[in-house]
Formats: C-alpha cells, structure tokens, sequence
C-alpha cells in the first residue's frame, strides 16, 4: 500500500509545486472560511475587516500541526479551543518564527487590533447556522492568499520539510543512503498496520525505526496521499476504501499526458459516487465494470479503513493487493450471467450491499449488540474472496443469510414487504454468483416454454453447488410452494400465515416432509374458493414434481441442514420460474373466507 501511495506520488509531483505536494486538505466538514482582510496602501498593510465565504481551491498552506509542535506551519488554522484568541496568538508566533517583510508587518497588524478582529471572527462566526458546517481561519493580502506570496511558501518549506532528529540512513521507500528522519508514521497516522500487503516486515512497535524517509520520499509519499484522500477514496458502508492502481514497465513514466490521464477514470467514478449521494447499487456496478477494463493500470490495492472518531488515526481492516484487470473481468462477467438468468424471478441485483447487510445483520444479531463502526469481519472475508479468487465460505453466508432474512420477514411492516422481496432475491444472487465466482460453468438463458420438469431440471443444472442431491432439489420446490401460498394468505389479510411454520430456517428433514403435507391441506382448501378451478392444474403440478423428487430422495437425506434450508429460500425467491400467466391467476383469483 505504501508503494502504491509513493509512486501515485511520484507520477505527479511535475502537476504541483513544492508546497502544494505537502499540504493537506482541511477536511470535508471545513466548507467556510474567515478571512482576516489586509491591504497594502501607501507601503503600509491596514485591517480590513473579516469576512465569511466558502472554501476554495486556493493554495491555504495548510497541514495539520503535530502534537510535539505546537507551532503552525502557515498563517491558516482550524477553530481551537482557546477560541479566535488563540488563533490570532498562534499567527503572532508564526511571523515571530519566520520574520520577514510581510510577517512583520501582520504581527504588528494582529497584536495590534486584536480585540476588534476576534469580535469581527465571532461575528462572522455567528452567520454559520449549519449544523454540519465548519470554519477555518486565514490571512488575505490585497485579496491573495497566503500561498500565492513567496516568503509564506518558503517559511511553509522550511517548517515542513525540516527532518527530526536527521541521520544518515537508508531510506525506507527509494533504498537510497542519504539524510533520513522524517517517517512514514509523518504521513500516515496509522493504528495498525498488520495487514498483509502494508509493508514488508513491519510491525506496530518497529515502523518508526524501520521505515524512515529522505526528504524528497517523504515529499513524493505526502503527495501520493493528498491524490488518494482527494481522488481515490470512497465511502464503503460504514467504513472507507482506496482504490490505489499500481503500474508497471512502459505504463511507468512522468509525461504529462500520462500524468493527467493516470487517474481519470478512478476519478470520475469517485465524483460520481458524490453525485449520487451514498446510493451503492449502480455505482458499483458501473466500479467493477470500469476497472474491468485495464485500461490504465497493471492491478489495483483496495485497501479498508476506518478513522478513529476524534482522531487522525486510521484503523485497516483489510488489504486486497495486485489485484489484476482480469479478475475484475471474471467478477464482471459473472455478475452479469447471474443477473440475466435470474431477470425472470426479480431482476434481482449482484452487489456488495447484499454481503454488507446479511454480515452486518448476522454480527448483531449474535451479540445482541448494537450498531458498531466496526466492518463485520465474515464480510471483509467475502470481499477478499471475491477480489482474490479464494473460495468463499458460502456455509457462513448461508447460514447468515438466513438468519438476517427471517429477521427481515418476521418484522417488516407492510411498506417495507417491497424490499424484502428484493433482498430476498439479492441474497439468492450473490450466493449463486460466490459458487460460479470459483467454479465457473456455462450458463445461459433459460427456455421458459420448456415443460416444467424439464425446466426445473435444467435450474438445477446451471446451479450445482447448490442442488447436488434429490433431497436440495426437494427442499427448493417446497420452497416455491410455499412462497404461493404464503402470497395467497397475505392478499387474503391472515395475519398468521405459513411463515410462521418454517423455525427460522432451521428446519430438519422431517420438518420438511410435515411443511408438504401441511401446504398440500392447505391449497385443498383454498382450491374450492378459485373462481375458475383449471387454473388450480399449475399448483397440482408443483405437488407433483414434489412427489418424484421426494420418492427419489428418499428415506435418508444426504445434504446438510442449512443447504436443505437455503435451498428452501432459493425455492421461495424464484416461485415464478414456472410460473405462467394461468399460475399467476391463481393468487389473484382465490378468494378464501377466514378459516375456521
């Protein structure tokens, strides 16, 4: 990761001059700025006032002080605890540390006029009425900020690049021996970072020792990670993500058109994730069909973290390194086979947001505890498999896909009945798409003019990790079966329906065998009340092929309780396979009196 971030770095430091590579964006919440206004009349500066206004792409100088330096590095500031006076004090100490013309003459401006202008800093403060917005404090000169005047850049240079405790030494990133001090831990302020791919022979309690930095790395590292913040970082869920590309033989180079194209496509796919404000379903079918291509690039990081609340600390969680183009098209190209066979039952979507939900709801349930910032581990397992080519533990997400589903089923109110279905048929998707992931098959399209056992039979084919055995295959049409009725009781207001039957899909082989028969009395009785009894043929049908699968199943079922189980969900997320429009009929036509 550090590798990735250094050469991103390297690439296009000739796209900004040497301070803009080591300053630091101020951070998403900071939209508003305070201007202490000065102008130059007669070779003299006078105060202007304050004024309030938006944050723009001006050259701000600014990068967060560290603890062991209380001093600032520039004449821009975050608001403090001590209030618009420390901060005025802080500027006077600047320009006493770097004197100069300019510097001079605003520590005499500041100490000066310092009561009106923290009274103007606190009224300009007042106007901010949103919750969520944040000031920063600068100097303006004639209109200019403090990046655009010469001896505020190089006193910024001086402070920033200044080694602590320089030696000679081999530097961590270019190997090279040569005067060392600065260390990655100056960029990077990372909790862990025990992740595989991080660094190489690195540990917690040795990076400060073994990974130190020459100035002109240490330039090159802070420049790769204002791109990667700024450019290739997104919202995942609860947690972030670095999409961080790696490049190699002649796609390495300093041009300037492969500077200003290197990171277009990553960037546009970042800023339209911004416009479609948090919304994950397209966007990452639009990532993964991007990055498919390799355009660009030789393989990608991605790299999960978390911020610590309150600090600059960043928390890893997990490193997927050199991740290849072609892996991006096998994910690609199965998301999309899955996608279109299953058009007919629900449209339903391949999407990371299926796994977030399902592990996510399955930790909490477990812990009974409640939400945590913390990603689920079963789900950073599933995304390595998928961007890794491992195979995934789909015992795990069977198991806590059923549990999150029953929970879902149990209590939702009516509005929400919608996107159960559609998560119910998501979570059948991504289970689908985990198997063929690593064990690709070919798939295609479904003939649904075919006769239905023989349809049912081909399904069967196209998903074998799933039905091996008579008795999955059993399981899954006793499933379809009972999605029918249970639709069937619901338009008919029961408030109890066969739902409530299925023990939270913990069913054993004789529950399966009784939830049959069970189902069978039960359409008995809502036959006589169908208007037009041929429709009621298709559900006979469905018992039928129920029959042969039991009898060839027979006595001793072979699968284990959660596939016999999750076969069962994927029966009821896929009722329409052979469903024609008489079937469909049924549900509509029935019109049951309330049971005695």
């Amino acid at each position: 990761m550090i590798k990735s971030v250094y050469e991103i770095g390297i690439w296009h430091e000739d796209e900004f001059d040497e301070t803009q590579q080591l300053t630091e964006d101020l951070g998403k919440k900071y939209t508003r700025v305070i201007t202490i206004n000065l102008e130059r009349k007669d070779d003299k500066l006078l105060y202007s006032g304050c004024r309030l206004g938006y944050k723009t792409d001006a050259n701000y100088l600014y990068r967060k002080t560290p603890p062991a330096k209380p001093d600032p590095y520039s004449l821009t500031l975050k608001p403090s605890k001590k209030g618009p006076e420390g901060l005025i004090d802080r500027f006077v100490k600047f320009c006493e540390l770097h004197p100069g013309e300019l510097g001079n003459a605003i520590k005499d401006i500041l100490s000066e006029n310092k009561d009106m202008i923290v009274s103007d800093i606190e009224e300009q403060a007042e106007q901010i009425t949103e919750k969520n917005e944040f000031y920063f404090l600068t100097v303006l000169i004639d209109g200019r900020s403090v990046g655009a005047f010469k001896e505020f850049r190089t006193a910024f240079l001086n402070e920033v690049q200044r080694l602590p405790n320089p030696r000679k030494g081999v530097c961590f990133l270019c190997g090279k021996e040569a005067e060392v001090g600065a260390r990655v831990s100056n960029v990077f302020k990372f909790a862990t970072i025990d992740q595989p791919g991080f660094a190489y022979m690195m540990s917690n309690k040795s990076h400060d020792v073994t990974m130190p930095l020459c100035q002109e790395c240490f330039s090159r590292l802070a420049l790769g990670k204002r791109i990667a913040d700024d450019k290739l970082t997104l919202n995942f869920y609860d947690s972030q993500v670095y999409i961080l590309p790696r490049f190699a033989g002649s796609r390495i180079g300093k041009s300037q058109n492969f500077a200003e194209n290197t990171l277009s496509t990553f960037n546009s796919l970042t800023e339209s994730f911004r416009e479609e404000d948090g919304k994950y379903g397209k966007f990452e079918a639009r990532l993964i069909k991007k990055l498919s291509k390799g355009d660009a690039y030789s393989t990608l990081n991605f790299v999960f973290f978390v911020k610590a609340r309150g600090k600059d600390e960043v928390k890893i969680y997990l490193n997927i390194e050199d991740v290849p183009p072609s892996r991006m098209k096998a994910i690609t190209k199965t998301a999309d086979e899955i996608e279109a066979e299953l058009r007919p039952f629900g449209s339903p979507r391949v999407k990371f947001e299926i796994l977030w939900k399902i592990f996510k709801g399955y930790t909490q349930l477990k812990k009974r505890a409640p939400d945590s910032p913390v990603p689920p581990s079963d789900f950073l397992k599933a995304m390595r498999a998928i961007f890794k080519d491992i195979k995934a533990d789909l015992d795990l997400y069977k198991k806590a896909s059923m549990r999150y589903f029953y929970s879902l089923k149990m209590n939702s109110n009516e509005k929400e009945q919608k996107e159960v279905f559609f998560d119910r048929n998501s979570i059948v998707a991504m289970g689908y798409f985990l198997d063929r992931l690593k064990n690709p098959l070919e798939g295609g399209i479904l003939d649904l003019n075919k006769p239905k056992d023989e349809l049912l039979e081909e399904y069967f084919e196209r998903y074998p990790g799933f039905f091996a055995n008579d008795d999955l295959k059993l399981s899954f049409l006793i499933g379809m079966i009972h999605a029918l009725v249970v639709s069937i009781q619901k338009d008919q207001g029961y408030t109890g329906t066969a739902d409530q039957r299925i023990k939270g899909y913990r069913m054993k082989p004789d529950d399966f065998k009784e939830h049959l028969t069970y189902l069978r009395d039960k359409f008995k009785h809502y036959v006589k009340k169908i208007k037009n009894s041929s429709h009621a043929g298709f559900v006979e049908r469905l018992f039928e092929l129920a029959g042969e699968y039991q009898l060839n199943a027979g006595m001793k079922w072979e699968s284990s309780l959660t596939d016999l189980n999750y076969a069962f969900l994927c029966g009821e997320a896929s009722k329409s396979l052979l469903m024609g429009s008489s079937a469909k009929e049924v549900a509509e036509e029935v019109n049951i009196e309330e049971e005695e």
